[in-house]
């Protein structure tokens, strides 16, 4: 299908239009396209016209990495059209995009007949909804129907021709100061959401799977606690306060432990633009939090197991014997809760023995494990080219001195 074929095919508001899904083939765009592969024939037939029929199909594969850049993308999608007999394509993808130290939702372009939708963007909440939206305008804008599109490469449009902006107030349109990207969509609170958006990237509720080293030493070790009876003493000592404290304490531990000894804190390098700063600090704060919410998610089911055998195994005549009082429930619960904190301190030395890689798996999506990747060979090209360099100058140091001896031996 040549694409002079498919504008006349699309001016002319008839037949059957194909839409083509580029997603990546892991977690939320991989869900996601599969949802809008079922709703958007009748959302584009609600929304743009029902004298066009709407055929959808999806691809999932790897689209290309980028340090928030997305023009391969835009590539990519020009040469799906053309393999697949695509008129339009819209790319899904967890990639974080940015312009400067603005969040990039969506960005179209028409001479690539391509749009790309970037999902930490859109935060966490009703992200289906939102996304539904902001592919609707995408398309929209593909066929020059958007709010402010200029229709001067359509001379003759179709009377029933409908007009879209179907954006809430959560994201606006602009015309970005770029060649290749005729329409952005932005985010309005931008930061926060992006940063959101990264949150649920990482899926932070995987971290406990992934980190079984830490779970099994602090299963161990609340074992170990729960039968000691010093620490039924103590933790109805303690009280709920300094319990929690004690919680916190331990919590940050492990957070802090995790990201030195595996080497998860990224620095900003010298000569870094303000953005690229900013950015970092985005990456720095959602490793964090992501661990923070995972391990917090450790310590909930650790808890939970301690306060179960505490309920079962601990007799309650030789309870009584060391602490005063009925030992009802909430003594069990303190013993438990003191247990944890105490074993999540165990749980930080029993992440030694989990890979970096396991960790990193465990903390970060994909998108994240593949641009820290990158990252380190970009850093380690100049450290290469750096010595390179060094041993070139001591080469010519050298040089010299090895030149005056033969000449000093034939001299003698």
């Amino acid at each position: 299908m040549s694409t002079s074929s498919a504008d006349e095919r699309l001016a002319a508001g008839r037949e059957r239009v194909v839409v083509g899904l580029l997603a990546d083939p892991e977690a939320a765009p991989a869900e996601l396209a599969r949802r809008l592969h079922h709703d958007l024939p009748e959302l584009l037939a609600e929304h743009l016209g029902d004298e066009t029929g709407w055929d959808v199909q999806v691809s999932y594969e790897r689209l290309p990495p980028g340090k928030g850049d997305h023009v391969s993308m835009l590539d990519l999608g020009r040469e799906r059209t053309r393999r697949y007999g695509w008129d339009l394509v819209v790319c899904v993808t967890d990639l974080p995009l940015r312009s400067g130290t603005r969040p990039i939702v969506a960005d179209v372009s028409r001479a690539h007949r391509t749009g790309v939708a970037s999902l930490p963007a859109f935060g966490v909440t009703r992200l289906r909804s939102r996304l539904r939206r902001v592919v609707v305008q995408i398309i929209a804008e593909l066929l020059g129907r958007g709010a402010d599109s200029d229709n001067h490469e359509q001379p003759h449009p179709p009377a029933r021709r409908r007009r879209v902006n179907w954006l809430t107030g959560h994201f606006d349109r602009m015309t970005p100061e770029r060649e290749d990207v005729d329409v952005r969509i932005v985010a309005s609170r931008g930061r926060q959401r992006l940063l959101a958006g990264m949150i649920r990237d990482n899926r932070p509720w995987r971290v406990l799977l992934g980190l079984s080293g830490a779970t099994a030493a602090a299963l161990a070790f609340g074992a170990f606690y729960l039968v000691n009876s010093n620490m039924w003493e103590l933790s109805q000592a303690l009280g709920p306060v300094r319990l929690s404290v004690a919680t916190l304490t331990s919590l940050t531990l492990l957070v802090t432990w995790l990201i030195v000894r595996h080497s998860l804190w990224e620095s900003p390098r010298h000569g870094d633009l303000p953005h690229e700063r900013d950015e970092i600090r985005m990456f720095n704060a959602s490793t964090v939090i992501t661990l923070t919410i995972g391990t917090a998610c450790m310590f909930a089911g650790l808890f939970a197991l301690i306060l179960a055998a505490a309920l079962l195994l601990l007799d309650t005549q030789v309870l009584e014997s060391y602490v005063d009082g009925s030992t009802g429930l909430a003594v069990h619960a303190n013993i438990a809760w003191l247990a944890t904190s105490a074993a999540g301190i165990a749980g930080a030395l029993g992440t030694s023995f989990d890979s970096e890689r396991r960790v990193r798996e465990a903390a970060y999506s994909y998108r994240e494990r593949e641009r820290r990747d990158q990252l380190a060979q970009e850093r380690l090209v100049p450290d290469e080219a750096r010595e390179d360099d060094e041993l070139d100058a001591r080469g010519e140091e050298e040089s010299p001195a090895q030149d005056e001896g033969p000449g000093e031996e034939a001299s003698s």
